[in-house]
């Protein structure tokens, strides 16, 4: 029998049959549509009002994040100096918006700051000394880090070394050990009280951008949208708002960059909705991290002049579809992988190949989990030495804290809940599969 890709849960009947109607009154629903969003936790009719019409109200104040205060200090402290600062970000698109929109924001204030996005194969995830030592000799003194940081505690603490200063700004779980003696920006930091845990790492770069202007940048929310939407952030709260804004900042055609990303994949502006991001700008995007050089996409998002925006849009397009040749090819093979008998009696699935290109695999680990309902993790060895790849999870099962009590058969490893990535050697993929 074939098994089924998701499995359904059949929510109990309503009890809220008062609520369920006034809602369906007053926000002029169907019956039908009232009942599933108290079903799905919805209260009063406020909150289902907040919930159909985010307002800018939702979005909280910035200096409720941990070590907020700190950072923008420190970072006016290097806009007044003349000092070098380095944004390092990450090479999804959640890395690439939050190191657009910290580029855009620093430049308009006058700061001295460039980027840099990691190479997937040689620099890998997160924080890199060997990459942040070529950024000090070339003349950094601040490195500022979107969307990754948390889980470098002996680089920031090499480069803290040396007289560097570094800003933390994640979204990422929380490892045991932290980085010290820097400010961490982070929503969900052990004993913080911010009301909305879920941002992603754009949304992280928001409320620091918002409290270094001291006002609120709506010129960088379609960046907030993008990096939310492309992370998969619970789409409730401030998330809800921050991307509904965006959507509508987006539909404006201010982005010249995204607006050639748009003409290429046959998308009026007018049109632009979340599925835009998901299944057309965010997989385009993407493939540059995948297969190369990200730079490119952070290139793209910030560029105005119209000569450069139409090539890179062309390129970032070509290399979309060269992933799509990859990814097709790759998906059947661990089809056949995770149909052996073995792998069909197991509840989660460590599945391999050598040569497979390292920079799809977390593709292939959805596709997987999507036509298997097991949480996979996907790896791939070029040397058969050491194997590198993907995880993700199913609702329920928390990947990252199924691996992170197994580090020692690990030689880097990162991520959250639903999401990882990580490398091994080759032969500790079966101890890493019993555990």
């Amino acid at each position: 029998m074939h098994n089924p890709k998701y499995q359904w849960q059949t929510l109990p009947p309503v009890d809220k049959q008062n609520l369920v109607a006034e809602i369906s009154d007053q926000c002029q629903l169907p019956v039908a549509l009232a009942n599933l969003l108290v079903a799905r936790g919805i209260d009063s009719l406020t909150a289902a009002q907040h919930f159909l019409k985010p307002q800018l109200q939702d979005i909280a104040d910035p200096h409720g994040l941990h070590d907020i205060d700190a950072a923008v200090e420190r970072l006016e402290m290097a806009v007044a100096n003349g000092e070098k600062i380095t944004i390092y970000g990450d090479y999804d698109v959640d890395g690439l918006t939050s190191t657009a929109l910290m580029y855009e924001v620093l430049t308009g204030i006058g700061a001295e700051v460039n980027y840099y996005i990691p190479n997937r194969f040689t620099d890998g995830y997160g924080p890199n000394l060997a990459a942040y030592q070529r950024l000090i000799e070339q003349g950094t003194q601040l490195i500022l880090t979107v969307d990754n940081g948390i889980s470098g505690k002996d680089e920031i603490a090499a480069v803290k070394a040396q007289g560097i200063d570094v800003v933390v700004t994640d979204h990422h779980s929380i490892p045991a050990a932290l980085p010290v003696d820097v400010p961490i920006v982070h929503p969900q930091y052990p004993g913080s009280e911010y009301p909305g845990g879920d941002l992603s790492g754009v949304g992280v770069a928001f409320k620091v951008a918002w409290a270094l202007l001291e006002e609120f940048p709506t010129e960088v929310l379609d960046l907030v949208a993008m990096g939310e939407l492309a992370d998969l952030v619970d789409v409730t709260g401030e998330n809800r708002a921050l991307i509904k804004l965006g959507l509508q900042q987006l539909q404006t055609g201010m982005r010249p960059g995204v607006t050639e990303l748009l003409k290429l994949a046959k998308v009026k502006l007018a049109e632009v909705d979340e599925q835009t991001i998901g299944f057309q700008l965010a997989p385009r995007l993407n493939a540059l991290g995948r297969l190369g050089d990200a730079n490119l996409g952070v290139e793209l998002l910030t560029s105005f002049d119209d000569e450069q925006v139409v090539a890179l849009a062309q390129q970032v397009d070509a290399a979309n579809q060269e992933r799509q040749r990859i990814v097709k090819e790759l998906n059947q093979q661990a089809d056949a992988q995770a149909q052996t008998p073995a792998n069909q009696a197991r509840q989660t699935l460590v599945i391999n190949g050598d040569g497979w290109h390292q920079g799809v695999l977390g593709i292939v680990a959805s596709h997987v989990v999507a036509t298997t309902g097991k949480p996979t993790i996907v790896l791939g060895s070029e040397d058969g030495q050491l194997a590198k790849g993907s995880g993700r999870g199913v609702a329920g099962f928390d990947l990252f804290q199924a691996l992170d009590q197994h580090r020692d058969l690990m030689t880097s490893f990162g991520g959250h809940t639903m999401a990882c990535g990580l490398s091994l050697p080759v032969a500790n993929l079966d101890q890493l599969a019993q555990a």
